[in-house]
Order: structure tokens, then sequence, then C-alpha cells
């Protein structure tokens, strides 16, 4: 189980093209550094017993039963997720269980014997980097500027669990500022509700 502190913000089509130029030409900032650039193509697959989202919050069903398919350029490759997710002060919180799937094909018709059905999927198609504040140089997030279903987002988030959760969340709004993003306008619903909106 690992703990994950996590923002996600909407951009504009020019927000998205200035943050690419910064990354993929690996620009330093005088504020923060950036390393490890990979492009990643992941899919996931959101699984249920039930067809809406009263019918799984009146059953408390988990609030992600999930299945990512990811290529980084190394090969496709799958993990399944079980996650638990809670708002705090617009910052997710999240608490998963994640393995390794070698065939990801068994899971699916385990599903389907089971009567889970698949009532959610994303793509999303992500540049990923590292970014670390020059003033705190242990501090380090991980950083997608992505498209989710064609919409443009900037996700940061930090999964140790050595700090509090107030000074993670001051750290990465510090990290989207310097990128010129505004924290404020983050977006805390779940990618559910954003793409069925």
């Amino acid at each position: 189980m690992s703990r994950e502190i996590e923002l996600k913000v909407p951009l504009t089509c020019e927000q998205f093209d200035r943050i690419e130029k910064i990354l993929t030409k690996k620009e330093q900032l005088s504020s923060i550094k950036i390393r490890g650039l990979s492009h990643i193509l992941k899919s996931d697959e959101y699984f249920s017993r039930y067809h809406t989202h009263e019918e799984r919050i009146k059953n408390n069903e988990l609030r992600v039963i999930r299945l990512r398919t990811e290529n980084d350029g190394n090969g496709e490759k799958a993990f399944f997720c079980i996650k638990r997710k809670s708002i705090e002060n617009g910052v997710e919180f999240n608490s998963e269980k994640e393995t390794f799937v070698e065939d990801s094909d068994v899971l699916r018709a385990f599903f389907e014997a089971s009567g889970f059905i698949k009532w959610f999927e994303k793509k999303k198609d992500a540049i990923s980097v590292y970014a670390t504040l020059s003033e705190k140089p242990d501090f380090e997030a991980h950083l997608e500027l992505e498209k989710v279903n064609s919409l443009p987002y900037i996700e940061i988030e930090y999964t140790k669990e050595d700090l509090p959760a107030d000074q993670v969340r001051a750290s990465l709004e510090q990290i989207l500022l310097a990128l010129g993003v505004d924290p404020k306008k983050r977006d805390s619903r779940s990618w559910a509700d954003i793409l069925e909106s």
C-alpha cells in the first residue's frame, strides 16, 4: 500500500504547447530541475459490479478497480490496481495496491466470469518527467503533461510518505507555478466525472 498525493490541472492548448517545449528541450528553469523524459501511452480500463456511480457508492465498492496497460517505448506492460481515494482541500490522496499482470486478457476473462463490467476507459498520451525544486533538492515529484481522451492536463504527484501532506501540497504547487500553471485551477474530480461531463 502506498500514499499518493496528486494535483491535476486542466490546461489551454497554448499552456500545453509551452510546457511541452520546456520539457522536451529540457530547459532548466531557475526554480526547478527536470530529468528523466519519457513518452508514455496508457490505457486504463475500470471495472465494477454496478452500472451506476450511485450503486457503487451505496454498496461501498472500492473507488477504483483498474487494469492499466502502458507502453513507454520498451514494450507493453499491464498492472492491476485497487485504489481508495479521498479529496482534502482540493488535493487528491490515494491509497493503492498494485501488481504486475502477465496476461491482461486472463484478468478481463476473470472480471467477465465474476459479473464485473467495464464501465469506463481512459486513454492517456503523456510526456513523463521528474521535477525537483532547486531550493529543496530532496523533494522530487513525478509530473505528466498529458492528453487524456484528447483533453490537455498536467498531473503532478508525490508518493513517498516522508513529509506532511501540507508540505507536499505546497511543494507541488511551487512546481506548477514555476511552469506557469495556476494550482488554484486544479480539478479534484475523478477522471470518470471529468470525461462523462
